[in-house]
């Protein structure tokens, strides 16, 4: 047992190399490729190039995304090939029979990948059937559509087989990404407002945009997993990433306010303890971050709230004093307000982290 241990020691570094997207979609996309060509071998040269390149492009960023773009080209390709060997069969082949065929079946195909994208490969196979049918239409459009499938199905069994990763469990890494640039973006915002010097450069801004896109990506593609019987486990909620893209928006409450400084006598006064519940949202974020990645228990957000509250009562013996301008108040007031709702949303958000611990922790063990 210890040397298994240890030996598992060894391996996770190894892995965890592995499972970056540049390196494991690459070995993903090779092993699909060389399963197809074996599993197509049987087939004419033409029909084995159908097969190899429907996998070396369904495979993608996780399991559900690679059944979702396998599952697409399979059906795309079958609609594809019903559609143009119907119009072969009544319109005839040659001249301008073809012509008609290849611009009935082009538009009607688009019409349908208008409306689902995820049909999209159905326009090759409509195309390629109407210009060139062969002496066997039927036969020939047959032989394609099996390529397709077997090509399709070497992606979803290269995407289970070889460094396989759930989009559930990618989608929580991307919000754990989000909430630590949130935590930057936050610093950044509170250090503007109380020095007159602007120190936001962005970046933190459109990490947190990216993560959280991505993390929608994800989510849509964890919907598919959790269709698919095979996988074996229940749909999780997905609540954690409408809660997350809420407190970012909150953030643009704090950064609104920052983009003017406060005053010398009300920064003088207020500077420390902004500064300190900053830094308390901060650390709360990372933490919570954290669990949500590592699928743990997240700590509670009392030392975010406590240095809330300090501040609360500073700008309270702020606003009393007389000598205080009306636009110190009203800059003073918002600027509570917009810190208010941060903290609050953070209750919130460390409610939401703590109901998926659950669902996170079977989702680590099904990915491990």
């Amino acid at each position: 047992m210890a040397g298994m241990r240890s030996l598992r020691q060894i391996l996770a570094p190894i892995r965890t190399r592995l499972q970056a997207e540049q390196v494991r979609i690459p070995i993903q996309t090779a092993s699909a490729v060389l399963l197809a060509y074996f599993a197509t071998s049987f087939m004419d040269t033409e029909d084995v190039s159908w097969g190899v390149f429907s996998a070396l492009f369904v495979v993608q960023a996780s399991i559900g995304g690679t059944i979702g773009a396998a599952v697409g080209r399979i059906a795309g390709a079958v609609l594809g090939a019903f559609i143009a060997v119907s119009l072969v069969m009544l319109n005839g082949s040659g001249g301008g029979s073809t012509l008609v065929s290849l611009l009935v079946g082009v538009a009607l195909m688009s019409f349908l990948t208008a409306k689902w994208p995820v049909l999209a490969y159905g326009l090759v196979t409509v195309t390629v059937i109407a210009v060139a049918p062969g002496f066997q239409v039927v036969e020939g459009a047959l032989r394609k559509v099996l390529a397709i499938a077997i090509g399709s199905t070497c992606g979803m069994v290269a995407a289970f087989a070889v460094l396989p990763v759930l989009a559930r469990r990618t989608e929580q890494e991307y919000l754990a990404s989000a909430l630590r640039s949130c935590g930057d973006y936050l610093v950044e915002c509170t250090t503007c407002l109380v020095t007159d010097k602007e120190c936001k450069d962005r970046q933190s801004q459109d990490a947190i945009l990216r993560a959280i896109e991505r993390a929608r990506v994800m989510a849509r593609e964890a919907r598919i997993e959790e269709k698919t019987p095979a996988m074996g486990f229940s749909p999780f909620s997905t609540t954690l990433l409408s809660e997350v893209e809420r407190f970012a928006y909150t953030l643009t409450l704090v950064d609104r306010f920052s983009d003017v400084p406060m005053s010398e006598s009300l920064c003088g006064l207020n500077k420390d303890q902004l500064l300190e519940l900053a830094e308390a949202v901060k650390t709360t974020l990372d933490s919570i971050a954290d669990a949500v990645e590592a699928g743990l228990s997240c700590e509670p957000t009392e030392d975010a709230r406590a240095a809330y509250e300090r501040f609360v009562l500073r700008a309270d013996e702020c606003l009393q004093h007389d000598e205080l301008s009306m636009p110190d108040r009203e800059h003073l007031v918002a600027i509570k307000s917009a810190y208010a709702s941060v903290v609050s949303n953070l209750d919130e958000l460390a409610r939401q982290a703590q109901a998926s611990r659950r669902a996170q922790s079977s989702l680590l063990s099904i990915d491990r």
